[in-house]
Parts: C-alpha cells; structure tokens; sequence
C-alpha cells in the first residue's frame, strides 16, 4: 500500500484567500499535497511602504498566520518571505513540534547586531531556505552560522498572465521600475543627457531628493498588470541599482524576460544568474551615467540588437523562471524533507 501524500500548509503574505494559487500547484507527482493559509489585515504594497523595516502591527499578522500554518499541517510548513519564515520557526521551537519547515524567497537584511543575533536563534529550526540568488548561499549561511547544505539557490518564477502589446512606436519611452536599491539620480543623469520620453515608477522612497529631467514622467502606483503592458510597450526596460543589499532588481528582470522584453542594466553584485550580457541585456558600470546612456542609446537605435536581446530573455525565462520550472525546483526538497521526517 502506498504512503498517503505528505501535507503542506503554505503561508505567503500576499495570499487573501484559501484558493490562491502558488508553486505548490505545480509540483509533479503525487507525493504532496498542499493547504493554503491566507494572511489576516489588509493588503501590503511594497512600493508603498516608507521604510525598510517591518512595522508591528504587520508582525502581529505574520505571527497569527504562521501560528494558524503550524497548527493546521498534518506534515510540514512553506513560507514566503522571511518575516513568516521568523515567525513559524520560533513557534516551532518554542512548541518543540518536529515539522519540517521550508522558507522559499529568503530574502532580507541582517544589519542590526542585535537582529542578527536574534535571527540565529530563532531561523535554527528553518530546515531549507530557498534563495534568489546564488551569491545568497554563502552569505546567509556564515550570517546565521548555519550549514551551507540548509539553502539551496532557484530562480524567481513569473507564472501569471503575460501582457501581448506590441513596443510603442508611435511615442516611444524609456521605462524603468522597482524601488529597492535603485539608483534613479544616475539613471536620470544618463536620461538628461539622452532627452528619450522616460516613464518611471518608483516608491517616494527611492526617489526622494531627485529632480528627474523633464523628459522624465513620474508614475502613480498601477496595478501589476498595467506594469505588465509598460514592460511590453517600451522601447528599452531599465533596471539602475546600487550595491546595496544582497541582490537587487532580480524580480523586475524575470518579469521583463517572461514578457520577451530585454534589459539595460547596472552590473552589481548578485545578478550574475540571471543577467548574461549581450544575450539577454546590456550593462553598464555602478554609478557611470555615461555608459548607462550608451547602453540604452544602442538598444534605442537598433531594432536589430532589440530583437536579439527580447528573444533571449524570452529563452532563458521559459526556461528558467517558469511555475512549472519553479514547481520542479521545489519537489526535490519537499521528497527529502518528507523523506527524513516520515
């Protein structure tokens, strides 16, 4: 008689019902199956968020969502994001339960001594961390003084539905998006020196202190979707970052890839998994508002190179970036785990 599925309950913060779909719903086999937890309070927008931190009344909501994951799973637990990661793997522990816990998008910023001493203590009892990228591994593990073999590395996936708009060349733009560490007044330099009809949209935050040129049209916050048609009508997608941080800008590029659109990008520190230049980007030095404006002028001038760089982004996305490609990523470990925890 074969072994009944292992049972998930799965908790992100971005779940508002028990009927959203995840990763989860891509898994192969049989092995598994899946509760979803939805997150209690309002909605969060990150880009409208006015600091790095998370407040505390979010905590309270991630603390009740974890508590109902841990309580209802006949198995083990999934999170998303790092703050329902914290919270389950403390109530793990304080409740001594033996369920394996998987934190997927393991992302986040440990400055603070105090905050890191408090995150080796508490994320002992995370079993698998999964990370965006790859220079990820070795960070976290010597962070929080864990094995290397306790994080594995797969790429973001964009699973939802792709906009089809064709690049507007009746009033062609520039776009650029996303607010964690960009560097919108290099950006706008290069842009100044350019004169090209730019759109950006950015939280208050990323942008406070700057004078974009008057080329440059500052966008409301949209719904994704619109973002979405944006990407598709540009003429050149641009990602500007600083080095802050372990990675950056690593969602706006998949989005881009999976909507066949090619970028320019700064070349910084934990995005060599996914930027491959002359392939499915260019790039340009940190801070050199000079090369930033060569790049996006060549991209601009030649629809030959356009095409060349929307058709290998489109590549390795669907390769790469998918939920079926995620789904397979994600069922190596959950065997394991179910496996040892049996």
């Amino acid at each position: 008689m074969s072994a009944q599925p292992f049972h998930w309950t799965v908790a992100a913060p971005f779940f508002r019902t028990d009927h959203d779909r995840w990763v989860c719903d891509f898994v192969p086999g049989g092995r598994h199956r899946f509760t979803t937890i939805p997150r209690p309070g309002e909605h969060l927008n990150w880009h409208a968020r006015k600091r790095r931190t998370t407040p505390l009344t979010h905590w309270r909501q991630y603390m009740q969502q974890g508590h109902r994951a841990l309580s209802r799973t006949e198995g083990g637990v999934i999170t998303i994001m790092p703050q329902l990661a914290a919270t389950v793997a403390l109530q793990k522990r304080l409740g001594k339960r033996r369920a394996p816990l998987v934190s997927w998008f393991f992302n986040t910023e440990l400055e603070a001594r105090l905050r890191v001493r408090q995150a080796r203590i508490t994320l002992r009892t995370v079993d698998r961390f999964i990370v965006h990228s790859s220079r990820e591994v070795g960070l976290y593990a010597d962070l929080l003084r864990l094995p290397p073999e306790r994080f594995a590395f797969a790429p973001f996936q964009y699973g939802g539905e792709l906009a089809t708009e064709q690049i507007d060349e009746d009033d062609p733009f520039v776009f650029a998006t996303g607010s964690g560490y960009r560097d919108y007044a290099t950006f706008f330099r290069a842009i100044e020196k350019l004169g090209y009809r730019t759109l950006v949209l950015a939280g208050d935050r990323a942008l406070r202190g700057l004078n974009p040129p008057p080329s440059v049209e500052i966008l409301d916050q949209i719904p994704k979707h619109e973002i979405h048609r944006l990407v598709r009508r540009a003429r050149v997608n641009v990602v500007p970052m600083t080095e802050g941080g372990a990675n950056a800008g690593l969602i706006t590029m998949v989005e881009a890839y999976r909507h066949e659109r090619g970028i320019v990008s700064t070349w910084r520190t934990g995005i060599e998994d996914y930027v491959f230049p002359g392939q499915n980007a260019l790039v340009h030095d940190l801070g050199d508002a000079d090369g930033l404006a060569q790049a996006i002028e060549a991209m601009w001038t030649d629809p030959g190179l356009r095409d060349e760089l929307n058709i290998g982004a489109r590549k390795w996305a669907e390769e790469n970036c998918t939920d079926d490609a995620a789904g397979r990523f994600l069922v190596t470990h959950l065997d394991e785990l179910a496996d040892t925890y049996r």
